[in-house]
Formats: C-alpha cells, structure tokens, sequence
C-alpha cells in the first residue's frame, strides 16, 4: 500500500509546490512572452519584392556566399543578421570631365542602368559592399568614359558615333567589372567564365559641353549646312520647273503642228457654234444676235457688261448724229 501511494504523495507534493510558486511562475511567463515579442522583429524578417536577403552568421564563418534568401518571410537565429540587397534596375549619374582626341575640354553627362543577380548578392555584399552601385559601378563608367573619349573627336559626339561611343562604354564596363581584382580570383568566376556579378544594361549620354567657342562655332556650322540644304533643294525645286514647262510648251506645239494641218472653216464654224449654244445656256443675262460678224457666226452680247452698255452708247449716239445729218442735208451737194 505505501509504495502505490508514492505516486499519488507525489503529484500531490508537485501541486503544492506549483500552488505556493504560482505568482513566480506567472512573472516568469510573462517575462518569456515579452522577450519573445522583442525578438520577434529580429528573428522573422520579411523580404519584399525584388529584393533577396544575404545572412550574416555571427557563429558561422560571418557572410553567406552562397544562394541567398528570396521574397517572402525568413527566421533567423537572434544573433544574426539579414542584410537586403535590391535586384531590379537601378539608375546612377555622373558628370564626367575629360579630354576629346582633339584636345578639347569635354564634360559629358552620363545615366547609366544596371542590377546586380540575386545568386552573386553574398559575393557583393562581402568583397563589395552595400554601395557598390556608386563606389563601384560608377568609379568603373566613369574610368571607361575617359579612356574611350581618347579616341573619338568632339565632333563625332554631334553624329551618328555618339550611339557607338555608348555602345563601346557598355561593352568595356561590363568587362571591367566582371575582371575586378577583388573578386576575379574567387571559386565562382573560376569554375564559370560566364559568371557575373552585375549587369550593366545601358550607358546614356545625356548631355555634351563643349567650351563656349567651340559650342558657338558648331551653331554657326549647322546653320550655314541648313542653309546650304535650303539652296540645293531650290535649285531642285526650280529646275523641274523648267522641266514641266518645257515638257508643256512642246505638248502645245506638237497639238498645234496636229490640228494645224486638219483645222477647216467649216470644222472652225461648228466649234464656233457648238461654244455659242453652251454660252447661251448660262444663267448670266445676254443678246444674241444671228448672223451677226462677218462670218455668220452668232454673236452673245453681256446685257449687264459695262462695256456692251457704253458701246451701245456710242453706237446710238453715232447713228442719232447721221440721222440729223441726213435731215439737214449734205452740205457740199445742198441735198435735203
């Protein structure tokens, strides 16, 4: 019997105990739920879109190189770090004083765009640093710029090279930047030539200053080739004018050498009667008069012509005088 009430003596003695430490024991709770909700920020992080995280292991040989964190909600131990490195395209802008291979002071404002790969984010974060965009990126273009304007004149910044002396840039930056002496050596760029850090997309020239003479001349050049441009296609404009009218006086002469040798006073009596009756048809008002020129022909006077009305005048007025000449008599024959 006393060794099945042990047990039972036990769970008993646990009970009183929990009961005499009980306000301990909720201190202590309380103070585990406290510290957890303190931690709790450090311990879930929450990477957002187009970013990815590179742990940092306080115990652990320090940076992860390897494959880092991606979107979402990530725990880590207490004692560690998780460090955000953005993926997406970025932009950077510099203005970069150099030398032209003529010699000239040239200040070139550049925009470049460029992201770095998710899987290369530990390398940078622990050879390159956060501000590798400006530290790094930047340093690298602008060195590129300078030594490729050494081979292009001022000129060529003004035409169609300005998109190959981009071109160029971009070309020799990437290089650059993959044959960095701080990472060239490590495992990765080893075991895979085609391994790349960053990517740097696009190099744009936003705006070339000349000095100030140089600038004007330019204007002054561009206008004068305006100009010149202008003359030429004048010169063009006018000489196919003298083309169509050539063109047109030898089809009025060819017409002329064809209807002269068939044009007869009769097919001319028909034409002519033919424009008389599509005259007559108009709206405006008139007089016809039949038979009245030396040919027959039919004659349309404009009734409201101002014309027709003093000929008519004088018409009228030339008859009135004969007729009172003839009533009075010719004087030289002394005839009524």
């Amino acid at each position: 019997m006393m060794i099945k009430e042990i047990p039972s003596r036990f769970i008993k003695h646990i009970f009183r105990q929990l009961l005499a430490w009980r306000n301990d024991i909720w201190l202590i709770g309380l103070a585990i739920i406290l510290v957890f909700a303190l931690m709790l920020p450090i311990i879930v992080v929450t990477i957002p879109a187009g970013n990815v995280g590179v742990e940092w292991r306080r115990f652990q040989n320090g940076t992860v190189t390897g494959p880092a964190h991606g979107e979402g909600i990530v725990l880590i131990k207490p004692w560690d770090q998780l460090y955000l490195y953005d993926t997406r395209v970025k932009v950077g802008e510099d203005r970069v004083g150099t030398l032209s291979a003529d010699g000239l002071t040239v200040e070139v404002d550049l925009a470049w765009q460029y992201h770095i790969l998710p899987e290369a984010a530990g390398i940078v974060h622990k050879f390159l640093g956060p501000d590798y965009g400006e530290s790094i990126v930047g340093r690298v273009v602008a060195s590129v710029v300078r030594t490729q304007m050494a081979a292009y004149r001022s000129e060529d910044l003004h035409s169609g090279e300005r998109l190959n002396f981009e071109k160029s840039v971009a070309v020799e930056s990437n290089k650059a930047l993959k044959n960095l002496e701080a990472i060239k050596n490590l495992s990765e760029f080893k075991n895979n030539p085609d391994f790349k850090w960053v990517i740097l997309e696009a190099v744009l020239i936003k705006d070339v200053k000349f000095p100030q003479g140089v600038q004007e001349a330019y204007v002054r050049k561009n206008t004068a080739r305006a100009l010149v441009d202008e003359y030429t296609y004048r010169i063009a404009a006018e000489q196919k004018e003298v083309e169509r009218k050539r063109t047109e006086a030898l089809g009025i002469r060819g017409f002329q050498e064809i209807v002269s040798t068939g044009l007869s006073d009769s097919y001319l009596k028909w034409r002519g009667i033919d424009a008389t009756l599509q005259l007559s048809q108009s709206n405006n008002s008139k007089v016809v008069v039949i038979g009245g020129g030396s040919s027959g022909m039919p004659l349309i006077l404009n009734t409201n012509s101002e014309e027709i009305k003093n000929s008519s005048a004088a018409k009228n007025k030339e008859a009135g005088s004969k007729n009172e000449s003839v009533i009075k008599g010719n004087p030289k024959t002394g005839t009524p």
